[in-house]
């Protein structure tokens, strides 16, 4: 599965009719200090938008000491908070809202997120289910929850949420990629095929959806065909790592070395810490012969990951090309330790 980077998608909404009802109805304070948090709130949503956080997160602050039971202020500065990724902070906001008014889906849905970037998925589980139970439209909540599910392996969970997403919103290029991905993991590449090229076709500026379509191409044999995809990806998002490491691969696989090593170096003049690229460049330089090359790359990536299993199998392959037999045994025995399968055909009986 391709790397997805989602950002908050929370935006500043007035609540429910019912739930301003609910709050007209209840406070009992002068109609000076109403208008003042008003003027404060509103501050804070032009801040906001403006995408100064910690000034409109003063303005919220000073609207809810005007009006301690001032929902929406209570509630947008949650949002703040979490764009700041003070999650926790922002938890407590949300369910102080949540509280007040229970069937409040868009703070149960703002508070899945938050427990989610904290890796606390049960409960964003939990919070995103209510918020569906409220809002049976509310797409982004399929959406959010299966990739909780996707990340915990749930993969028919996963393909459920987000075809429930796509039957709200058909052109939801997001929800098209990560079923992709999860029919991939699931098996089903030709499923996961169908839906990355859904994806690219709403959004053709989806660059990570380009790269798992070079990457799903590549895994079938159709390295010439993965070239272009990748190639698109990082024409679309310049210096884009994964792709380049990706058609590094693609262009060994077809033979054309001085390309792959072209692309595999500028990964590793971008990154000097990626294990995964020196064991890459290893694998070229043995195939143009020069061992010496391969041993130092995969030391290096060994260096980086003394747990890199892929490492060990391919330094064992260049010490069998520089006669170091029993260095090459050692090498393809850890490699199988650390669970890597197909190093078993390496090892003697």
């Amino acid at each position: 599965m391709g790397k997805k980077v989602f950002g908050f998608m929370l935006v500043f909404a007035l609540l429910t009719s019912a739930l301003q009802a609910q709050v007209t109805d209840t406070i009992r304070i002068g109609q000076q200090r109403v208008m003042k948090a008003e003027q404060f709130y509103n501050e804070g949503i032009n801040l906001f938008k403006n995408n100064k956080l910690a000034e409109s997160l003063q303005k919220f602050n000073d609207a809810i000491i005007e009006r301690p039971d001032f929902y929406q202020a209570i509630y947008n500065r949650g949002v703040v908070k979490a764009r700041m990724e003070n999650y926790h902070s922002a938890i407590e906001d949300y369910s102080r809202v949540i509280r007040a008014t229970p069937d409040f889906a868009m703070a149960l849905f703002a508070r899945g997120r938050a427990r989610q970037a904290l890796s606390l998925d049960d409960d964003a589980i939990n919070d995103y289910t209510l918020a569906i139970n409220q809002n049976k439209k509310m797409y982004l909540a399929y959406y959010y929850r299966g990739v909780v599910y996707l990340e915990q392996k749930l993969f028919d969970q996963a393909i459920e949420d987000f075809t429930s997403a796509l039957s709200i919103r058909a052109d939801f290029a997001y929800a098209y990629n990560d079923r992709g991905s999860a029919h991939r993991l699931n098996g089903n590449k030709q499923a996961a095929m169908a839906d990355y090229q859904q994806a690219v076709f709403f959004d053709n500026s989806m660059h990570f959806a380009f790269n798992n379509l070079g990457s799903l191409l590549m895994d079938i044999g159709k390295n010439e065909e993965a070239i272009e995809f990748f190639t698109t990806a990082i024409r679309i998002s310049q210096g884009n790592i994964q792709a380049l490491s990706n058609r590094a691969i693609a262009y060994h696989n077809t033979g054309r070395l001085q390309e792959a090593l072209t692309d595999i170096n500028e990964v590793i003049e971008t990154d000097a810490d990626d294990f995964e690229a020196y064991t890459i460049r290893g694998n070229i330089k043995y195939s143009q012969q020069d061992y010496p090359g391969a041993l130092a790359d995969h030391n290096k990536a060994l260096e980086l990951n003394p747990s890199y299993a892929e490492a060990f199998l391919n330094r064992g392959i260049a010490k069998e090309m520089l006669r170091d037999a029993d260095g090459a045994a050692k090498d393809w025995e850890k490699a199988w330790e650390l669970g890597l399968l197909r190093a078993k055909e390496y090892i003697e009986p």
